[in-house]
């Protein structure tokens, strides 16, 4: 929470009658250097030689709270304004749900070398290292799907139930749809302001009862933002590298974008790890920071005291420096 204060004028032009004020001042001094009237007397010697006294030679405080009280009187017109103003960086306020596909063909090598799953499972346990205030969970899927951790706070906790997973754990297929909807299940009684999905798969839904559509149709209910990623293998062929692999990537991409997220393709192990950061700041940006503006009116504070320091220069003109005609 950063608190900022300051001073502002709501009608700021009338500051200009300031500039009246100083000509006034500048007149005054003019022509009180000026030669005044004075007596006729027939010689110097019958009046007495002495230096006028300190009420004379002080005179000048008059003018000077004049000035004053007329200078609060203008800023009070000028209607002043304390403002306090709190901006507020929300960190909570995200959950999300990794659901991981461990379906047969992650085993498959492909990214610079190293399997699927195996690159996938560094790549999740940097990203969670590099979490502060966004609470994850874990599910994964083949032909069924399961929740390895509920969305929790404990990184580490959660890099120990990524570390021994692996394909064949689960029973056959790709179950897409069961393992986004069970994503989305996890999510079901979150408060969080920004609730996500990252659903990362290398091929097409071939088993389940609830098809990809249907889950995707629960996310929106929910208010869950659902981003894809579609683990492909390049294969290199005479004209250009294309996917060895077969990833649906229209329905990938509609599942994305009827729920707010964003599809993504990704061929290697550094391109994986820049979309889960990537993500990670498109949510930061969702939640945003809050503004907190407060306008207190300081006209009054100006006004009391315009009328003080007036107050004061006319008692002083009344008594102390009262001047005999």
């Amino acid at each position: 929470m950063t608190d900022i204060t300051s001073l502002r004028f709501e009608d700021p032009w009338l500051l200009l009658l300031l500039v009246i004020v100083g000509v006034g001042l500048l007149l005054n001094l003019w022509r009180s250097r000026r030669p005044g009237t004075g007596l006729l007397f027939p010689s110097l010697g019958l009046v007495p030689s002495a230096r006028a006294g300190w009420r004379v030679r002080a005179r000048w405080v008059l003018i000077v709270l004049r000035v004053a009280a007329l200078v609060a009187f203008i800023v009070a017109l000028a209607r002043p304004q304390i403002v306090r103003a709190s901006v507020e960086s929300v960190a909570e306020g995200i959950d999300i749900v990794l659901v991981l596909d461990t379906s047969g063909s992650m085993s498959e090598r492909g990214f610079a070398g190293s399997s699927k799953i195996d690159a996938v499972k560094r790549v999740v346990n940097d990203f969670l290292g590099g979490l502060r205030n966004d609470r994850v969970g874990i599910v994964i899927f083949s032909g069924e799907a399961i929740v390895l951790g509920p969305p929790t706070l404990d990184y580490a906790a959660s890099q120990r139930l990524v570390a021994p997973i692996d394909t064949g754990t689960l029973a056959g297929g790709t179950a897409i749809g069961t393992g986004l909807a069970t994503g989305i299940n996890v999510l079901r009684d979150s408060e969080a302001k920004s609730k996500v999905v990252i659903l990362l798969t290398d091929g097409e839904n071939n088993s389940g009862d609830i098809t990809p559509l249907d889950a995707a149709n629960m996310a929106k209910l929910l208010s869950v933002r659902v981003y894809t990623i579609g683990a492909v293998t390049l294969a290199s062929t005479p004209d250009k590298d294309v996917s060895a692999d077969s990833v649906d990537a229209q329905l990938m991409r509609k599942i994305a974008e009827d729920t707010g997220g964003h599809y993504y393709s990704v061929s290697d192990e550094n391109s994986l790890a820049e979309v889960y950061r990537e993500i990670e700041s498109l949510e930061k940006s969702h939640v945003g920071a809050r503004d907190f503006i407060d306008y207190q009116e300081a006209h009054l504070g100006f006004l009391a005291l315009g009328i003080a320091i007036l107050f004061a220069e006319l008692a002083l003109g009344a008594t102390v420096f009262r001047r005999t005609p």
